[in-house]
Order: C-alpha cells, then structure tokens, then sequence
C-alpha cells in the first residue's frame, strides 16, 4: 500500500523544498523583509523540526525585528540540534548581549572558546563583554590571546589600549592605539580613542591632529565639537569658530557648541594663531627630529605649554 503524499512530507519532506524555502527566507532577509523571512523559516521548521540552519536563520531575523528573547529561544534550539555551532554560540551570546545579560553573555563565549580556542570574534566580544563588567583585567587577558596568534589584529589592539586606559596605562595604551593605526591607518575607533587620551592629558595639538584624521573618514557634529575646543586650547580662534559653526551645522541640539562659539568669538578678539599647514603644533616633544628647526617652534612653545 503506497503513504499518503501528505504523510511523505510529514516525516520526510523533499530536500528540494525544504531547500528552496530556505533559501527563500534567505533572499527575503537579505532584502530587510523579515516577516516574509520569517514565515519561510517557520515553514522550514515545520517541514524539519530539528533542522539547525533554521533554526540560526530564524534568530537572525527575530534579532533584526528587535525579538531578542525569541533570537535566544531560536539560537539554543538550533544548539540543542548541534551543539558545536559557532554561529550558534556566537547568535546566542549575541543575543545575550542585546538582553543585557553581560555575564550569561561571557559563559556563552567561554562554551565557545572551548569548542574552538582560535575563534577570534569570541575572544575579542568576550573581551567587550569584560570591560562591560568592568573586568578590565579580564578584557586585557582576551586581547592579549588575540595578539599571541593574530599579532596584526587591529581592532585586538585598539580594545587592548582602551582597557589600558580603564586601567590608567596611558603611556602603553597610547602604544596600542598607535598599533592599531599602524595595521589599519583608517581605523576610526583607534583615531577616536586617540582623540580621547589626547583630552585626558591636556594635548590639545594631539586631539587637533587626530580629529583632523577621523574627519577625513566620518563627519560627526561631537567630533567637530571636540576639534573646537582642541583649537581653542592652542588660541587658534578662528579655526575654533569654523568648527563649532561645522558641529551646529550638523547638529543644531548641541548647546555646548553654541557656547563653545561664543568663546571662540570672545578669545578673536584678544588673539589667534593659525598653525597653517604645520600639523604638528604640539604632539612632538621637544628635541624631536624637526622640531627645532620649525618655523613656528616659538609660538608653538608659548600656546601648547
């Protein structure tokens, strides 16, 4: 006696439509239609419960539509059916991190490294999540593991540096920051964090300098902001002003750029440099190759003090 046609796709259900409805789901979530995607991957399910791919799939998409309690449901059935998923580990930690559960998140990433020791995303997210804990010492331990077999990992040094600094390294974060710029020179994060370390020692030539570079690859009204009061730390005035009128001009809400360019235009008044061309006005130390030598060394001197 032959099956019924609709109790052979119960049980067993042709690989060819449990392969094109996948892949359905595939191309919908790709294209942002996460409730088209959906459906495709609960129809997937229905055809095969226990089938990890979509099971993966469907936390994807529910992450994206901000579901992250049915992501996390999604991400540990698909371990329930392969529990060495990295991908699955690595959705389900993620996942983690979107619910604010910052420790449960770092007990996924060590189930993780245990299955895969070189798996860098664990280790450098699972450093994240450390110096979200405020574990900064922990943190440090992840990067490090990172650079002992990926040395050129530019973001490993970058996160190494900002733990440094939680840390109160500054001389050996600024060594990270200047790594990471060294194997990825247009690494905004390292730049910003540059920035930052630049304000927290008073180097206003620093943070002139690098907001300068990080401009380059991202306009952002804060980043004009912090350029203009590095300029007016070097009484640069006028280069003060034009980048408090840029941080307005890109976001009218920030009062303390409104504030910042009625100093800027208080200060022309009395005085204002222009370093012109000179991009280093201040980040050499003196005796430096060149700084002698320089044709503003003198009011260099007097304004970066």
């Amino acid at each position: 006696m032959s099956v019924p046609r609709e109790e052979k796709e119960r049980f067993l259900p042709s690989v060819d439509r449990l392969e094109a409805t996948v892949h359905t789901g595939r191309k919908a979530l790709d294209g942002g239609r996460y409730d088209d995607a959906l459906r495709a991957f609960n129809e997937a399910l229905r055809l095969k419960p226990e089938y990890d791919v979509a099971w993966l799939l469907r936390g994807h998409t529910l992450r994206r539509m901000g579901d992250f309690d049915g992501a996390l449901q999604s991400f540990a059935q698909a371990l329930r059916s392969n529990p060495e998923s990295e991908e699955g580990w690595l959705g389900l930690a993620a996942a983690l991190h979107e619910l604010r559960r910052a420790q449960e998140e770092v007990e996924a990433y060590d189930r993780l490294i245990q299955l895969h020791p070189r798996s860098v995303e664990a280790w450098i997210n699972k450093g994240a999540a450390l110096h979200e804990l405020k574990d900064y010492s922990g943190a440090l331990a992840c990067y490090d593991k990172i650079l002992s077999f990926r040395p050129e990992h530019a973001a490993a040094w970058n996160n190494r540096g900002a733990a440094l600094l939680r840390l109160g390294d500054e001389a050996r974060a600024a060594e990270c920051f200047d790594r990471a710029l060294h194997f990825n020179p247009d690494f905004f994060d390292a730049m910003v964090n540059r920035i930052f370390l630049g304000e927290r020692q008073g180097h206003h030539g620093e943070v002139a300098f690098w907001a300068d570079r990080a401009l380059r690859i991202r306009e952002a009204g804060w980043l004009w902001y912090v350029k203009g009061l590095a300029h007016l730390g070097l009484l640069e005035a006028t280069l003060a002003s034009k980048a408090f009128e840029r941080a307005l001009g890109l976001d009218p809400s920030l009062r303390d750029a409104k504030a910042g360019l009625r100093r800027a235009r208080s200060l022309r008044e009395k005085v204002d440099f222009y370093r012109g061309v000179y991009e280093c006005f201040g980040m050499h130390l003196p005796g430096d190759p060149g700084c002698a030598a320089c044709e503003i060394a003198a009011k260099c001197r007097e304004v970066t003090k």
